[in-house]
């Protein structure tokens, strides 16, 4: 019997308290229903230098869900490596305001603090990229 590979999707998200319903609620519950693993950076456990680990990471994921609200610049950077390795990057943003220039003609799902809104939205993405990896 062969195994099927669980979608591991990495989150770049602010590393504040503000996000931590938005993660759970939003997005990590999502991950779930569709039976994918979800994971950020600051809860993984590792010894080299935290840039080169979330390179690690951004290479081995299958989809990276980046939240640009608040214009961080760690998530523009870390969003920037992603898509020059031309990962599957679904992009947040609470509000249409925090999108920068340069991301502004792709799509984004923008949740206006609605979390559920969030994770249904999610679980039709994450859904829609777990069943075109078989093609």
């Amino acid at each position: 019997m062969k195994k099927i590979k669980k979608l591991f999707v990495l989150v770049l998200i602010p590393r504040h308290s503000d996000f931590d319903a938005v993660y759970k609620t939003g997005i990590k519950s999502a991950c779930f229903s569709v039976n994918a693993d979800c994971e950020r950076v600051d809860d993984q456990i590792f010894i080299e230098k935290k840039l080169e680990h979330v390179k690690q990471q951004i290479a081995k994921a299958d989809i990276v869900i980046s939240d640009m609200t608040g214009c961080n610049p760690d998530v523009f950077y870390e969003t920037g490596y992603a898509h020059a390795l031309k990962k599957q990057v679904i992009l947040l943003a609470q509000n249409e305001n925090d999108i920068p220039f340069d991301l502004k003609y792709y799509p984004h799902i923008i949740y206006n603090d609605n979390l559920l809104q969030l994770k249904a939205e999610l679980e039709q993405r994450l859904t829609w990229h777990d069943s075109m990896q078989f093609l």
